[in-house]
């Protein structure tokens, strides 16, 4: 085994974006004024650790269907044994619960529960049509992770800390629904049904963002929100018409690069613009990653 496998193995662009959901938790519990717990920062590794659990597991209960697949990855080409990546697997998702419980009791809960949807969807549920939402809710429970580290799980939220993590969460599902055949390409069908989810939430968003009174809670959360919806339209329309192989492949890194984006947006929409743009700094290391290991 070497160093460049191993990071094959893990694919460290996308670990950043799992960094920008924690922080970006933080920062919606700053724009409510809430006080997260003291050490509340370690949940931003204990989302990488969980996120880098998922990626390897993924591999290792997929190394059948990758041998044909994609047989260049590490644990088919024979370059990382199989026994070795399920250890590191459960070694990062107990680390990642481990930091989350060093915060406080609320954050170790929603890591226990997002470490119980990684190991369902890696397990088998991928395959089965609840898969997308089982990834979504994985999403959504990274931001909520780091909300929980100022609001109790027992306790009355904010909407905005409950509508934050729904939205990631249901991008998410679509995005993960199109990634589905992202190998041979979609059908039409499939490829305009996740298009459609995901539409349908940017535009719930901003009814939301309409109707509710306070928020955006900075007039400069609007620069966000049109930057988001932008870059979500630059990187989906062109699926709706194609949807081979390579163009899914494109879109779906695209839009997984996209999630620093919307969670910078969650922040300044929450009362943080400026602070916002730490989120978003999150994607300039995944992109140069990006040129050098495959985010999906």
């Amino acid at each position: 085994m070497n160093t460049g496998a191993l990071l094959r193995l893990v694919r460290p662009p996308n670990v950043f974006t799992a960094f920008a959901d924690a922080l970006a938790g933080l920062l919606i519990l700053r724009g409510l004024g809430v006080t997260a717990a003291p050490g509340a920062g370690r949940v931003i590794l204990a989302s990488g650790c969980l996120y880098l659990a998922g990626i390897v597991l993924n591999d290792v209960f997929d190394r059948e269907i990758d041998a044909r697949e994609r047989p260049t990855r590490p644990i088919p080409k024979g370059e990382i044994g199989v026994r070795f990546a399920a250890l590191l697997g459960a070694g990062l998702m107990l680390a990642g619960v481990g930091l989350a419980a060093s915060v406080g009791r609320s954050p170790a809960i929603v890591a226990a529960a997002l470490a119980g949807c990684i190991l369902a969807y890696d397990g088998g549920l991928k395959h089965t049509r609840v898969g997308p939402l089982v990834m979504g809710a994985c999403r959504g429970l990274d931001v909520t992770m780091a909300l929980s580290t100022g609001l109790a799980l027992d306790g009355r939220w904010p909407p905005l800390a409950i509508a934050g993590p729904a939205v990631l969460a249901l991008y998410i599902t679509g995005l993960t629904y199109i990634a589905r055949d992202e190998v041979d390409g979609n059908t039409t069908r499939r490829a305009r049904t996740g298009l459609v989810v995901i539409a349908a939430v940017a535009l719930a968003a901003l009814a939301g963002l309409a109707v509710a009174a306070g928020l955006p809670r900075s007039p400069l959360a609007w620069p966000w929100v049109a930057l988001a919806l932008g870059l979500a339209w630059r990187n989906w329309a062109p699926v709706w018409h194609r949807h081979d192989g390579p163009s899914t492949g494109r879109a779906i890194g695209g839009g997984i690069m996209l999630v620093p984006v919307i969670d910078a947006t969650l922040a300044a929409v929450a009362g943080c613009p400026i602070l916002a743009l730490g989120v978003l700094a999150l994607i300039a290391p995944a992109l140069v990653l990006k040129q050098f290991f495959s985010p999906t």
